[in-house]
C-alpha cells in the first residue's frame, strides 16, 4: 500500500453521506488483499445457442426458479482469464456497455439486458467483492437478468460513500481511496467529465484503477469466510473488477 500523502485538511473537505445503512451495506467485514482469481470449473457456461449465448427462458415461468439446484451463469457474466466478455465501466451507465469482437466491432449489450443471469432462474443473488465490505442485493421476481446485475453494480458503486465506510478503512488504503477519487473525478467520456469534485468520495473509489466489471464467479471459500449463513452463501457470488486505462 502507499503512503499517505493527503493532507487531514483535505479529507475534512471530502464530502460525505450520512452514515445511514442501506439494504445491501455490511461493513463489519476486514478485506483482505485481493488473490489471484481462482477458476471455477463448477459454474461453468450454460449450453450455447446462438452468437454462443444461451437462449432466455421466458422470465414468467416461476417453476424454473432455482431453489436448492445447482445455478450456472450466463456466459458474459463469466470470468474469463486473460481478457473480458464485456466492457462495462461501472463508473458509466450499463447501456454503453458492450461486448467486443476480435474484427473490433463493438456488440451493445442491451439487447442482452432481458437475459437471465442464471438457469435455472434465481430470484435474488447477492454480491460480494475482495475490495469492498459492503454486498450488492439483486432481486427481481421474475428471475435475475444481465440488466438487473450491471445496473445494480453501478448503482450501489456510484453512492457517496459514508464516514463509517471510509473510517472503517486503514490510513495507507484510505490514501489510495483518495487518489482513485481525484482520478475517477478528471476521468472523461466522450469529452465529458465522469464527475465533479464536489460530488465527494464515492463507493467506487475503493476499486482503485479497478473499475472495469471483470465478471461474476462462486469463489467457495471466500464466500464462506465472509458470509455466515450458509443459506446465504448459495445465492452468493463474487464480482470482479479489472483495470481501466480511464
Amino acid at each position: 500500500m502507499s503512503t499517505m500523502t493527503t493532507s487531514p485538511s483535505s479529507i475534512k473537505r471530502v464530502r460525505f453521506t450520512p452514515d445511514v445503512k442501506d439494504a445491501d451495506d455490511v461493513s463489519s467485514f476486514s478485506s483482505n488483499t485481493p488473490s489471484v482469481l481462482p477458476k471455477t470449473p463448477r459454474h461453468a457456461a450454460v449450453p450455447m445457442g446462438t452468437y454462443g449465448y444461451p437462449p432466455s427462458p421466458p422470465l414468467s415461468d416461476s417453476s424454473s426458479l432455482a431453489s436448492d439446484a445447482e445455478c450456472f451463469l450466463h456466459q458474459l457474466l463469466l470470468c474469463r482469464q486473460g481478457g473480458l466478455n464485456v466492457i462495462f465501466d461501472v463508473r458509466i451507465k450499463p447501456s454503453k456497455a458492450y461486448i467486443p469482437s476480435q474484427d473490433g466491432t463493438a456488440l451493445p449489450l442491451t439487447q442482452y439486458f432481458h437475459v437471465p443471469a442464471t438457469q435455472p432462474l434465481q430470484r435474488r443473488i447477492q454480491l460480494i467483492s475482495r475490495y469492498f465490505d459492503w454486498r450488492i442485493v439483486v432481486e427481481n421476481p421474475k428471475g435475475v437478468t444481465l440488466g438487473d446485475i450491471l445496473y445494480r453494480i453501478r448503482d450501489s458503486l456510484n453512492k457517496i460513500a459514508s464516514k463509517d465506510e471510509y473510517n472503517a478503512v486503514p490510513e495507507d488504503a484510505q490514501a489510495d481511496i483518495l487518489k482513485a477519487y481525484q482520478r475517477n473525478c478528471s476521468a472523461t467520456s466522450n469529452g465529458a467529465k465522469l464527475r465533479e469534485l464536489q460530488e465527494g468520495l464515492k463507493r467506487v473509489d475503493w476499486l482503485g484503477k479497478r473499475t472495469l466489471f471483470a465478471g461474476i464467479q462462486k469463489d467457495e471459500a471466500y464466500i464462506s469466510r465472509r458470509i455466515r449463513s450458509h443459506s446465504e452463501r448459495a445465492e452468493t457470488y463474487v464480482v470482479e473488477f479489472s483495470p481501466s486505462s480511464r
